[in-house]
């Protein structure tokens, strides 16, 4: 995160110049004298600073600061003197003196409190973009104290928070802001919520991990926003093969499977869970959708293999699922019925599928989280978003994360990744 340059302070500053009258203009002087305590000294040295600045003669009125700078006693004078150092800076591009005479309008305590706030946006973000953290954190929750609630400063300050490894501070705030955000009728941006997700898996918080990656992919429900929400979630999380295939079957269905390891790593696992079919299918579309070569699969040992070796169980394991149905619906429990129903689900045989979970649930016997995971799956990819959202939010214990995920593709599907371009 870097932020931009303040323009709103500098037109500030151009359009709200101190006008300091030369010591010799006595009436004027005396006018001012009730709105500002401006030293003699100052008086004379500022104006040719101000004038040449209003001429746009940059190179005098560098000449010309540091006999006003010298000249100021009072905290007016610092102010003033300031402001003309700033814009000075400014104009030629002296980042290090705009950072510095911000630091001193605000030192003056001589600032409008319209400007205040600006200047402290300044300090905070000057002192972030150079690594200054503490001053940053400081300034950012001086804001924080003037514009309670703000979201932008929110998300700020929990950009500093975490900068300094203050992750369990850094969170709350990032809630804040998103609530504040949405309060205030706004969409939240893709990268407070990708700020969340990666200080939550940083600070190695599976849980919190998994709340931002749904919330992210259910702001922003695009193939390659899926992929991180799901990559990040099987790394945060001890998976069982089960939970693990269940998390690619999504990664799947979101269009997220990227590269030949995705696809092995999926196949393998599908025919090790005695799924010929499903492992055959999810080498066939990485073939078609060309995320694994077409010369890939006939040259990669491992891919080659598990394509020789599903093939052929095809046709028997097929043809035996007539019978298998019939045995789960006579059978006194469940167990039967979770089992065909998952050799349906990897056939693509969803409304079968669900039909038979359903039967397993009813019967029971049987894992019923795993059960409702499988039977919101199926339901999701036939299309029932109603019925598939009851199903996983019946889902608790460790797969009660996973099925929110689900819940979400239910309700969200998955639109094409954003181009190169617009990525954030």
């Amino acid at each position: 995160m870097k932020f931009a340059s303040t323009t709103a302070l500098a037109l500030a500053l151009a359009l709200g110049a101190v006008a300091v009258t030369p010591a010799s203009a006595k009436k004027e002087e005396k006018a001012q004298a009730g709105k500002a305590n401006y030293s003699t000294a100052f008086r004379q040295a500022a104006p040719p600073v101000q004038k040449a600045l209003a001429a746009g003669d940059l190179a005098t009125a560098k000449a010309g600061l540091a006999a006003a700078q010298a000249a100021a006693s009072t905290d007016d004078d610092k102010y003033a003197v300031a402001g003309m150092a700033y814009q000075i800076a400014t104009k030629t591009n002296d980042q290090a003196g705009a950072a510095a005479a911000v630091d001193a309008m605000l030192a003056s305590g001589k600032a409008p409190p319209e400007l205040q706030t600006q200047l402290l946006t300044a300090k905070a973000q000057n002192s972030f973009n150079n690594g200054k953290f503490a001053d940053a954190d400081a300034a950012f929750t001086q804001l924080n104290q003037q514009k309670p609630g703000d979201p932008e400063v929110l998300i700020s300050l929990a950009a500093v928070k975490s900068r300094e490894g203050q992750n369990a501070a850094a969170l709350p705030l990032v809630d804040q802001a998103i609530q504040a955000k949405k309060a205030a009728g706004g969409q939240v941006d893709e990268d407070w919520y990708r700020r969340a997700l990666a200080i939550s898996y940083d600070a190695k918080m599976p849980a919190q991990t998994a709340k931002y990656g749904q919330q992210l992919a259910d702001a922003y429900p695009r193939a390659d926003i899926w992929r991180v929400a799901l990559q990040t979630f099987r790394d945060t999380n001890r998976l069982d093969p089960q939970a693990d295939l269940d998390t690619l079957r999504l990664m799947r269905a979101t269009n997220a499977l990227a590269g030949e390891r995705d696809y092995y790593e999926y196949a393998n696992m599908a025919l090790n869970k005695g799924y010929p079919g499903e492992a055959k299918a999810v080498i066939d579309e990485g073939t078609s959708s060309n995320m694994v070569e077409n010369k890939s699969v006939a040259t990669s040992k491992a891919l080659a293999e598990i394509k020789a070796v599903a093939g052929p169980k095809i046709a028997a394991d097929k043809a035996e699922l007539p019978a298998l149905d019939k045995k789960a619906r006579a059978a006194a429990d469940g167990k039967q019925a979770l089992l065909t129903g998952d050799v349906y689900l990897g056939y693509g045989q969803y409304p079968q599928a669900a039909d038979l979970y359903k039967v397993a649930i009813q019967k029971g016997g049987v894992d019923a989280n795993l059960a409702n995971l499988h039977l919101g799956e199926a339901l999701a990819h036939a299309g029932q978003k109603q019925e598939a959202t009851d199903a996983l939010n019946k889902v608790t214990g460790p797969n009660q994360a996973l099925a929110q995920y689900w819940a979400i593709y239910a309700n969200k599907g998955s639109a094409p990744a954003a181009p190169a371009s617009a990525a954030r």
